[in-house]
């Protein structure tokens, strides 16, 4: 359901995906890129060590709905992940994870082989606490964003520091970014409930909304993307919902997710029939549900199958779709942008 003011931005085209701890699905996903190889690798986080990483891994796809495998090892070696936060590709197709636990940036081949890997928890120069996103450069310097350390570090790809900007007086716990078509460091600033823009030299140039539920405000975003004609579209998180403003910043519209079935889902429940069956008697839509708190986007989301429930990260692919990664369910939702 989305709601407008003068355009119709979200188009809500199809779904990816569906729950599976292993093999062909996904478990929790946290993020997802494209790469060169046209390829989709989703960074599935599972529910990690209470369930001794069952599901933690990085699952290949595309936009066809075909499932190339998946690769990654739950542990504290090296080439393993224990929480793993995002996923980037380099120009030449290497993969890149954070962990989030662990304090290091993993680096893999496109079929998941085990490269090298850097970084150490601290809060000097170089450091880590909590790495949680990726940007990456047209010079391929690599802005990775100190969660903990309230601070956005830019690094070569072999781990070499280059800069740091921001601190607890400018970001609260930042979380995902993107480099806009203006050049300019778009991150969201979980603990401020806002966006801030920076140069890639690390001024501060801008920032948007506040908390709140209202349009224009939010509730501990997640991620931050701008489109080619500087849209900013905000995975507001803590709302369940997707916004987007304009390049001033002013509020244009909000979806709260128009999900229906993926084909891989769809091909689960023809092959077991009673899950089919069943499904097919409930009532997915229902209106009055006696919520205990009708206010709580959470308990809204969590009851309502079309909607986003935890949706954490966003990306525009090659072909220009917007890919909202959600968690709780274990999906992409894919939705045209206009031209």
């Amino acid at each position: 359901m989305a709601t407008r003011r003068q355009v119709n931005i979200f188009n809500y085209q199809r779904t990816i995906g569906m729950t599976t701890m292993e093999g062909k699905g996904f478990y929790y996903p946290s993020d997802m890129v494209f790469s060169p190889n046209g390829k989709m690798y989703v960074l599935n986080r599972s529910i990690e060590g209470r369930g001794g990483g069952r599901g933690m891994r990085v699952t290949i796809c595309d936009v066809n709905d075909e499932y190339y495998g998946d690769w990654g090892v739950f542990g504290k070696g090296p080439g393993e992940f224990m929480w793993p936060s995002a996923i980037c590709v380099t120009s030449e197709g290497s993969i890149l994870v954070s962990d989030e636990y662990l304090n290091k940036v993993i680096v893999f081949s496109e079929d998941g082989g085990y490269l090298k890997e850097w970084g150490e928890l601290g809060s000097t120069e170089g450091k880590l606490d909590s790495p949680s996103a990726f940007a990456l450069n047209d010079q391929e310097e690599l802005f990775v964003s100190d969660t903990y350390n309230h601070r956005i570090q830019v690094f070569t790809l072999s781990g070499k520091f280059i800069r740091s900007f921001g601190n607890s007086e400018s970001l609260n716990m930042p979380w995902r970014m993107s480099i806009g078509p203006d050049q300019n460091l778009y991150v969201a600033d979980w603990g401020n409930d806002r966006v801030c823009v920076f140069s890639q030299d690390g001024e501060f140039l801008n920032s948007y909304g506040k908390r709140g539920k209202e349009e224009g405000q939010f509730v501990r975003p997640a991620d931050v993307v701008v489109d080619s004609h500087g849209r900013i579209y905000v995975c507001d998180w803590g709302n369940e919902r997707v916004q987007v403003l304009g390049a001033d910043g002013g509020f244009l519209q909000l979806t709260l997710g128009e999900s229906d079935l993926s084909p891989w889902a769809q091909t689960y429940l023809t092959a077991n029939s009673e899950e089919g069956e069943a499904r097919s008697r409930a009532n997915l839509h229902k209106d009055n549900i006696p919520f205990s708190n009708p206010m709580d986007r959470h308990e809204i989301s969590s009851h309502i199958e079309e909607y986003f429930w935890s949706p954490m990260s966003l990306t525009i692919g090659p072909d220009r779709n917007l890919y909202v990664t959600e968690s709780n369910r274990h999906r992409i939702q894919v939705f045209g942008l206009p031209t």
